[in-house]
């Protein structure tokens, strides 16, 4: 029996190291590198959004009237083309777009006008449609993308004034007036864009515009009207990406 005890205890001990030898070692590779978001190259989207603005209105009659301001509210829906060029993480960009817009406002004011006594009147004012060119600084961390962007803001604005009562004196009719014209100015904001496949970004941003002060020649009362306007614009978009090459 020792000597069945001992030879088995011989063969285990010289096949242990065989085994081991005839087993496949781990082999200690390199760490997994998330792949880096390649941004670069044309785009093409569609976005929609809420806006909310102020305007100010005022007068230079012989007693002048006002500033008065109001707001003005509505929405915009549109399309989006753009370019991307990255270097390491940075991300350089110009962007346009163009936007339907509704976007609405209105005020009552009284006896603002000489000549007419006790009068009552409203100003309001329409954004028809909306539009920017801006220039783009992203940083990359992957696949998320935060940036800032700023450049010019185009809207078509209508401003205008109703007399509502009464609309005629000493024999006058006082029609008000309407100007619509496109406005020019400024925008700037940021947001933040996010492959959620290589081709197709999702987008969450805000854009400030503020359309500057435009006067308006009144030929029913012979007096300046100034209207200075200005909007805020949040908005998601989705976007197709064009690969590289």
């Amino acid at each position: 029996m020792k000597r069945l005890v001992t030879a088995l205890t011989a063969i285990a001990a010289f096949s242990v190291p065989a085994l081991a030898a005839d087993m496949p070692m781990a082999v200690k590779g390199r760490p997994m590198v998330a792949p880096v978001a390649d941004w670069s190259g044309v785009y093409l989207g569609i976005s929609a959004g809420g806006v909310s603005g102020h305007n100010i209105w005022s007068s230079d009659e012989t007693r002048p009237f006002g500033p008065l301001g109001y707001d003005t509210s509505g929405w915009t829906v549109g399309g989006i083309l753009g370019a991307n060029i990255q270097h390491g993480r940075t991300v350089l960009g110009v962007e346009f777009d163009g936007n339907f817009a509704d976007i609405n406002g209105s005020r009552a004011i009284g006896s603002p006008f000489n000549g007419i006594g006790n009068n009552i009147s409203s100003i309001d004012n329409k954004i028809d449609w909306t539009a920017h060119a801006r220039a783009r600084f992203g940083y990359s961390f992957g696949s998320w993308m935060p940036f800032i962007a700023g450049g010019a803001a185009i809207a078509g604005v209508r401003d205008r004034l109703n007399f509502i009562s009464p609309r005629i004196n000493n024999g006058v009719t006082f029609s008000g007036f309407s100007d619509k014209r496109t406005r020019v100015g400024f925008t700037i904001g940021g947001g933040v864009d996010w492959k959620v496949v290589p081709n197709v970004v999702v987008r969450a941003e805000y854009l400030y515009d503020n359309y500057g002060t435009t006067s308006i020649g009144s030929l029913s009362t012979f007096d300046t009207e100034t209207f200075a306007l200005d909007t805020h614009t949040v908005r998601a978009a989705l976007i197709y990406q064009f690969d590289n090459n």
